[in-house]
């Protein structure tokens, strides 16, 4: 850039920072005219003309800007929300894909994108955007509750929100259907199962009407079956496969601290990340630690350091929860002096279940009133979407196998048809991809 233009610049510059905007309007113009293509120059003009409202003469400036610097992130959302307010919203989508594609991490340019699907016609591909940037930051959608956000970010929020809870509440009653006919199928001439209840639950972040728990203390946060008994605690009796995972606590325990002594480390239970307030003690603490066999329903590289405890709960019959596979395996130790405070589980369909290896005196669970010390080798299920914490306040570790099981009361066709709607589920969002 030649010495004479950038002083160009500068006094334009200085015209702006002066606040006499039409003068350095005037100047940029004139900039242009012997020097096209002047960055500086169209993107001052490109931001006034969009502050002005003059959104044609703001998507030239913007497209000039994305062309002078292809890289940049900026530019292609800005092209696109003028290229919006021009009133060529077909326009506009195909530039919000890409400026997603160039910044997919980027909450608000997924939330801009979607609105623009959404206001295509383009539904399906408008959810999978707004779930892209839900993964990343669930609080641009829930802009539309905060009064100090900007009023345009609250409006594509309820658009997004909206979006979210219609679609994925005809998603699951969808999901439901399936699974009834396929348990048909499997029934032969024997009729429909009653699945009246997985037909009536909520997925309480994405349900489309007031989300309301009947039971004081339970509030799962992802899955909610109004009409199963609001237990806190099974009796490990009405648990037909207790017996076969107790008898083999030994062999657990000595798998647990062979892998200890063997160097396997443990991973703090609440990552770095969590920006929960609540549990800010434990962030990123070794406090709370596991080994994860499984997470989320997938293998880790430990889960075959374990073969006895794998083999215990497959001979029980607990190892195929959801896809054929565990949701979460893991043996959770709860350091000397340690607090895990009061929360809430996601699912009432489930219980979570604990198997005690290694039990202090002076450790305890609380679900909802109920109060458990855990006695080892003695099965321990409860329904963790009922408020719970836990606590050891003893001078060592405390150990415990943890693994999801069925509910008892739930008949088999109910379980097939909960598998059925979170695998279908889960697959749904395994195939997404950036339209």
């Amino acid at each position: 850039m030649q010495p004479e233009t950038r002083a160009l610049i500068a006094h334009a510059t200085q015209l702006a920072k002066a606040g006499r905007m039409q003068e350095a309007e005037s100047a940029f113009r004139a900039l242009l005219e012997n020097h096209p293509q002047t960055i500086e120059a169209h993107s001052f003009l490109a931001d006034l003309t969009l502050r002005e409202g003059r959104h044609a003469a703001a998507v030239v400036h913007y497209a000039a800007c994305r062309k002078l610097e292809p890289r940049s992130v900026k530019f292609p959302l800005l092209l696109a929300l003028a290229t919006e307010r021009a009133g060529d919203l077909a326009g506009a989508v195909e530039i919000y894909l890409e400026a997603f594609r160039m910044n997919p991490r980027d909450a608000r340019v997924a939330l801009y994108a979607g609105n623009a699907l959404e206001a295509v016609g383009r539904r399906e591909e408008a959810v999978v955007v707004f779930t892209f940037g839900d993964d990343v930051n669930r609080e641009v959608r829930t802009a539309k509750d905060d009064p100090s956000a900007d009023p345009e970010i609250r409006s594509r929020a309820a658009t997004a929100d909206r979006a979210f809870r219609e679609y994925f509440t005809a998603f699951h009653l969808r999901a439901v259907d399936e699974a009834e006919a396929l348990a048909v199928q499997r029934a032969g001439s024997g009729g429909a199962p009653d699945l009246s209840r997985v037909l009536r639950a909520i997925w309480t972040q994405t349900h489309d009407g007031p989300v309301g728990f009947r039971t004081p203390m339970q509030e799962p946060s992802i899955f909610y079956m109004p009409d199963l008994d609001p237990v806190p605690s099974v009796p490990r009796e009405q648990l037909p496969w207790a017996d076969l995972v107790e008898a083999a606590t030994a062999d657990i325990r000595a798998e647990y601290l062979t892998a200890v002594e063997s160097g396997a480390s443990m991973s703090p239970y609440i990552p770095a990340g969590m920006m929960d307030p609540g549990w800010q003690k434990l962030r990123g603490q070794l406090d709370w630690s596991s080994i994860h066999l499984y997470a989320g329903a997938r293998e880790t590289p430990f889960a075959r350091a374990f073969p006895k405890t794998l083999k215990a709960l497959e001979r029980a019959g607990i190892m195929p929860l959801v896809c054929g596979v565990p949701v979460e395996l893991f043996f959770s130790r709860l350091k000397p002096g340690t607090h895990i405070p009061p929360h809430f589980g996601a699912i009432n369909s489930r219980l979570t279940v604990h198997l005690p290896l290694i039990v202090p005196k002076e450790c305890s669970i609380r679900v909802g009133n109920e109060t458990h010390t855990w006695s080892e080798g003695k099965i321990f299920a409860f329904d963790d979407s009922f408020e719970h914490e836990a606590w050891n306040r003893s001078t060592s570790d405390r150990v415990v196998l943890i693994f999801e099981a069925h509910r008892p009361d739930l008949s088999l066709e109910e379980r097939k048809a909960i598998e059925y709607v979170f695998s279908k589920r889960e697959n749904w969002l395994r195939a997404r991809r950036i339209p």
